[in-house]
């Protein structure tokens, strides 16, 4: 599945037999703009926070905990992932299934806290740093497929 840029156009025109593109959905004759699925971005920021964390880290004598967060946005830009494909597989059908996406949801989800979990446990206090850096990928994620949406929402209007 090819993944638009977040710059591209943000807004296509309905057509006329009521159909949108893929990557639009319409609200209640209100056209949303087309959702960035680039993951790109997240990852150069990602990476940014974490050269950072480790600089900030290392100067306070807990380099562990620095690669701890590297891990944690890592791991959270692969929940990233792992959710765009676990989307296309499920919407890909004639008739999409809820049970389908909350059991990869739920799969996911647990498998990933329970590495978070053991890590932090095992490797406390420095562990902390795995849950630092799932929250800054989840900060990361939010900030990243908003901003592009209500630019797009703000230019419609």
């Amino acid at each position: 599945m090819a993944m638009a840029p977040p710059d591209s156009e943000p807004l296509r025109e309905q057509r006329g037999d009521g159909d949108s593109s893929p990557d639009e959905r319409s609200d209640g004759g209100r056209l949303l703009p087309a959702m960035p699925l680039n993951l790109r971005l997240p990852a150069i920021i990602g990476a940014v926070i974490g050269v950072l964390a480790l600089m900030l880290t290392g100067w306070l004598g807990h380099v562990l905990m620095g690669f701890l967060i590297c891990f944690g946005l890592a791991l959270g830009l692969l929940n990233m992932w792992l959710v765009q494909n676990a989307v296309s597989r499920v919407t890909a059908t004639d008739h999409p299934s809820k049970q389908m996406m909350a059991l990869s949801s739920a799969s996911r989800l647990l498998i990933i806290t329970v590495i978070a979990l053991v890590i932090g446990f095992l490797l406390k206090p420095d562990g902390l740093g795995v849950f630092i850096g799932l929250a800054i990928s989840q900060v990361v994620l939010v900030l990243t497929t908003t901003v592009p949406v209500l630019k797009g929402l703000r230019q419609q209007s």
